[in-house]
């Protein structure tokens, strides 16, 4: 009886143990791209190259899809802070205009298919929740496509672990 009872509590702390594993890769995702549903299927979270002295910057890559197929889907973006902040990268990014050393900038690209649109206004939140754990929250961002002058609005929220 003793066998079987210590062969039940192993199997049972192994499968609490893989379960636990599998839901640290796991997100929630709200994001519309023009009132469309956008979920990605892949997350990741990358130190980038910063032109300026004294900046960081993180480049973040949500993307479903095969790269150069029609069913490719991405929203690309790199944000850019001051390394001595004692809140960074958590912040409130502008894919627009603003101030050096006053707003926290942020550049990037949504592609869908062989359509390519740059982010061009309006901002994402970024919260950073301990290694690579990030919310997303994109604040009506404007991507504009500089060829054809088209442009969609991407909304809604990120929330997860990154690889």
């Amino acid at each position: 009886m003793r066998k079987i009872l210590i062969l039940f509590l192993s199997v049972f702390v192994l499968n609490s143990c893989s379960s636990s594993d599998d839901a640290s890769s796991t997100f929630e995702s709200n994001i519309l791209v023009s009132n469309v549903r956008f979920i990605p299927t892949s997350a990741r979270v990358v130190q980038a190259n910063s032109t300026i002295p004294g900046e960081s910057a993180l480049n973040f890559n949500l993307s479903k899809g095969t790269v150069g197929s029609s069913n490719y889907e991405a929203i690309v973006f790199n944000i850019m802070y001051p390394t001595n902040s004692s809140t960074a990268p958590s912040g409130i990014y502008d894919f627009g205009i603003g101030v050096i050393g006053e707003v926290l900038f942020a550049n990037g690209t949504y592609v869908k298919g062989n359509s390519f649109y740059s982010l061009a206004g309006f901002t994402v939140q970024v919260t950073h929740r301990g290694t690579n754990e990030y919310r997303l929250d994109f604040q009506n961002v404007q991507a504009i496509n500089p060829i054809t002058g088209g442009s969609v609005i991407i909304s809604g929220f990120f929330d997860g672990n990154m690889q």
